[in-house]
């Protein structure tokens, strides 16, 4: 555990992550909190400036190096990518310098289900926790980058046995000791390479989810993932394999059909995708991935697959919203990166119209271009980047620039000879709404409205 009597915290990020580990701080012996972001005061959300009235120090308008010398913990947000100078301060003055999920874990004996990857986590996630909450109630949280920042959990009453924590590559980047008891890794496709210089740095982000883990926890990875072999060689943790694409000899694999898991070449049929709700084979390893959590935490498995069944998905993931002119019209806002827009486009078989772009951040479209299928019969580019988008598909397919989502349904409805309008934008959202939420609540507005 983190020794807090007398020492200096400094917080780097106030938005939720932070003010929540601020909050933990408060009343336990620390001897100054420091809450710092880059932006102005009068940008701050109402709980951070409420802290300031209880003796947290308010750092706005950017990070001063004066408080990095001045703190011995420095605890990062994980939307705040680490320094390199604040690395070197951190190792010359033996300052700890962690993530909010490193610290928070410092402070809880839970066992710990850490799921990471680079499509799928949130929806693996929430499935995750919805199976051990129908076995174990109120001994399991839900934690992380899904939007409860880990500190959240430390002061709640009670304490959980087990947490289902979601983490992201940029809460990876500052393990220290945290240990799952079982992580898994979806997949690492290219994304965020505005804030990583390369794949390799960014899948070495994700490979410290296992990082301290030893032969008595457990790994899950994907046999269909290109980093799984050089991720299979650096752990030393058990490790376990499942694929939507093949079979697997000791695993759990879909067939075309049916779950299967595989014993030494010894096949059980677990269920059927028939007898499910969520759609597509990127949903069916998050599947395949929450069963053998569920099997390793030696859960009932009967009581597992009733969960799954009854699972509907999440909102803006390939989320079907309704028809308008004979079209059905699906919401996956949270595509925010190439590889989800291909996964997307992989579950549906009838003319499609798409709805692509936003704000760039390092996208190359190239692989959406090379896997076109015939069934795609045209691309409305929105937003930011739609002169991009239209110089790169207009070669091979129509494309139609929207300015705004009104516009974007508008066009895509009129799209002929379609059976499906998918938003599956391969982009943040940061230039036309507020996130990716808002996104897709903005497309359903429009679809409804045209459905009236």
């Amino acid at each position: 555990m983190i020794e807090l009597e007398g020492k200096t915290v400094l917080i780097v990020g106030a938005g939720k992550s932070g003010v929540s580990a601020a909050k933990f701080l408060l009343g336990r012996g620390v001897k100054k909190i420091i809450l710092s972001d880059t932006k102005p005061k009068s940008k701050l959300e109402a709980e951070a400036l409420e802290l300031e009235k209880k003796g947290v120090e308010l750092e706005t308008e950017g990070h001063r190096d004066a408080s990095f010398l001045e703190a011995d913990i420095i605890i990062l947000s994980p939307g705040v990518p680490i320094q390199e100078k604040w690395r070197e301060v951190a190792a010359k003055y033996n300052k700890l310098l962690v993530g909010d999920v490193e610290f928070a874990s410092q402070f809880i004996d839970a066992k710990i289900v850490a799921i990471t990857g680079t499509n799928g986590k949130t929806t693996a996630t929430t499935l995750m926790y919805e199976i051990m909450k129908a076995q174990l109630g109120d001994k399991v949280r839900l934690a992380g980058n899904i939007g409860i920042p880990f500190c959240d959990i430390l002061m709640e009453s009670g304490k959980p046995e087990y947490i289902v924590i979601e983490i992201s590559s940029f809460q990876l980047e500052a393990i220290k000791d945290f240990k799952p008891e079982v992580a898994v890794i979806l997949n690492v496709t290219d994304d965020h390479l505005d804030r990583y210089r390369t794949m390799q740095e960014y899948a070495e982000a994700k490979a410290n989810i296992f990082r301290n883990q030893g032969p008595g926890e457990h790994l899950i990875l994907n046999m269909d993932d290109k980093f799984t072999n050089i991720m299979t060689s650096m752990a030393r943790s058990t490790k376990h394999f499942f694929s939507a694409y093949r079979q697997v000899d000791n695993g759990y694999y879909f067939d075309g059909e049916d779950f299967i898991k595989s014993t030494g070449g010894i096949k059980e049929k677990l269920f059927s995708a028939g007898s499910i709700k969520l759609i597509g084979r990127h949903n069916y390893e998050n599947v395949m991935a929450c069963i053998m959590a569920s099997d390793l935490l030696k859960l009932d498995r009967a009581g597992a697959i009733a969960v799954i069944q009854n699972f509907s998905g999440l909102h803006h993931r390939i989320e079907f919203i309704g028809e308008a002119n004979g079209i059905k019209c699906y919401d996956d806002s949270k595509g925010t990166n190439v590889d989800a827009v291909l996964k997307a486009l992989d579950t549906f078989d009838e003319g499609l119209a798409l709805i692509l772009g936003g704000r760039e951040k390092g996208t190359d479209f190239t692989p959406i271009l090379n896997a076109l299928k015939p069934s795609v019969k045209a691309i409305i580019a929105l937003g930011e980047n739609r002169e991009k988008i239209y110089s790169i598909f207009a070669q091979k397919l129509p494309v139609f620039q929207a300015a705004s989502m009104e516009e974007a349904v508008g066009l895509g409805l009129k799209v002929p000879g379609i059976g499906v309008l998918l938003l599956s934008p391969a982009c943040a959202s940061f230039d036309l709404f507020k996130n990716y939420a808002h996104r897709g609540d903005e497309f359903k507005k429009y679809v409804l409205k045209a459905a009236a």
